[in-house]
């Protein structure tokens, strides 16, 4: 069992295509939670940043951890993830090593 924060800040109206973006990006990370990270804590924060007037998804958690850069066959959620964000204008970043939890950041440009 993992325990799951989540803050929303109070955002503009997305665009349709951005909101089911950031649903499906946000369900990839969480479902990778909890059949891979053996966290125990886990955070999903959604927020408009100031300056630029992004908008930003960050999922974090603190399990054990991998290596971004090695992807195991059949493993495909962060690349479909990273497409998904790019369909919308958008950006996907995920900085996770072995032993030291995860953050998956998707960024996209809100009117």
């Amino acid at each position: 069992r993992t325990e799951v924060e989540v803050s929303v800040a109070d955002l503009p109206d997305l665009d349709p295509q951005v909101a089911r973006a950031t649903y499906r990006i946000a369900r990839e990370a969480l479902a990778n939670v909890a059949k891979h990270s053996g966290a125990r804590h886990a955070s999903v924060t959604l927020e408009q940043q100031r300056e630029g007037g992004d908008m930003l998804l960050t999922v974090t958690d603190d399990g054990r951890g991998f290596d971004p850069g090695s992807t195991q066959s059949g493993h495909v959620g962060l690349q479909i993830s990273r497409d998904v964000a790019e369909s919308v204008g958008g950006r996907l970043v995920v900085d996770s090593s072995p032993g030291h939890g995860a953050t998956v950041t998707f960024r996209v440009q809100t009117p």
